[in-house]
């Protein structure tokens, strides 16, 4: 069978630097494009980011910037967790040319429509999604989005809400009132997908550029964590989504309808069930998370060790 075509929203982002390279050694995807938009850093950390990786992974694929803050409400960050420049001083070596980066609109317009993508796979805030559903939702009717995002349990921003929502919940609303096919991977479900201490030396095993950039992510993201929350552990949440678009079966979905509160107040950005709301969504609720955590292994690993990596 072909690839998937998919185009990655994303803002990098420890974790989404794990879920592109996920992403590039799984043969089941077909990456076609890559926008950018502010969240766990600002807008013009995480396109370098998204610039340094693409040169890291000798991958000629455009890059879009997108939204700088969310459609309404206040910006936030996760600077706290991610650091400023969002990847906690990981290194990854700039480009020796930068190419002109495009806009994310126009390159999202262009992943839907002349490059037949079939999934929308978003990491991030879902502003540049929602600003193009909000004016043009007939370039997703061939298309579904796989959004890591949102929870109807515990939040790590605040008791109720998970991080992307947070950031810009007016997009959810607009999503979620739009009817465009989406399917929800949240932190009921990304919680419970973790590497440990143990997982550490085979994303490192090979000596190269890409190799220790995974180590370093991935060592990053222990600290961070345990900082966070105490616990010393490197947590899939972005990494799941990538693997929602190509392997549905690893998770367990229920069609649930939901609503986002996107006001300011203790109740931004939480996502609840409601029976009268429009349309269905696909919303993880269980993982196989042994089989998840070996495939990213196993994937990146590989990945990390392509001969075309610099050693």
């Amino acid at each position: 069978m072909s690839p998937v075509r998919v185009h990655i929203d994303t803002d990098p982002g420890l974790d989404d630097l794990l879920a592109l390279a996920f992403a590039l050694a799984s043969p089941e995807l077909s990456v076609e494009a890559i926008t950018t938009v502010s969240g766990n850093a600002s807008l013009e950390a995480v396109t370098e980011n998204a610039r340094r990786f693409m040169t890291l992974a000798d991958a000629a694929i455009p890059i879009g910037a997108g939204a700088a803050g969310p459609l309404a409400l206040s910006r936030i960050d996760a600077t706290g967790f991610h650091g400023a420049d969002g990847r906690r001083g990981v290194e990854i070596a700039e480009p020796a040319a930068r190419a002109p980066l495009g806009s994310a609109r126009e390159l999202l317009r262009r992943s839907l429509g002349e490059r037949g993508v079939e999934r929308v796979i978003a990491l991030g805030p879902l502003t540049n999604v929602a600003a193009l559903v909000a004016d043009e939702p007939e370039l997703f009717a061939n298309a579904e989005v796989v959004w890591m995002g949102g929870t109807l349990g515990s939040g790590n921003v605040t008791r109720e809400a998970e991080f992307n929502a947070f950031a810009d919940p007016r997009a959810v609303r607009v999503v979620l009132e739009s009817g465009v096919r989406l399917r929800v991977v949240g932190l009921e479900v990304t919680e419970r997908v973790a590497l440990r201490a143990v997982d550490l030396n085979l994303a490192g095993a090979r000596a190269t550029a890409r190799g220790r950039m995974l180590d370093g992510a991935l060592r990053a993201l222990f600290c961070a964590e345990h900082a966070f929350s105490g616990e010393p552990a490197a947590y899939l949440h972005d990494p799941c989504a990538v693997a929602a678009s190509f392997a549905p079966g690893l998770f367990d979905f229920q069609r649930k309808r939901l609503l986002a509160s996107d006001s300011e107040g203790r109740e931004r950005g939480r996502l609840r069930v409601d029976r009268d709301a429009g349309h269905e969504v696909h919303y993880a609720v269980a993982a196989r998370e042994s089989a998840l955590t070996a495939l990213f292994l196993e994937r990146v690993t590989e990945w990390a060790s392509d001969a075309r990596a610099a050693s």
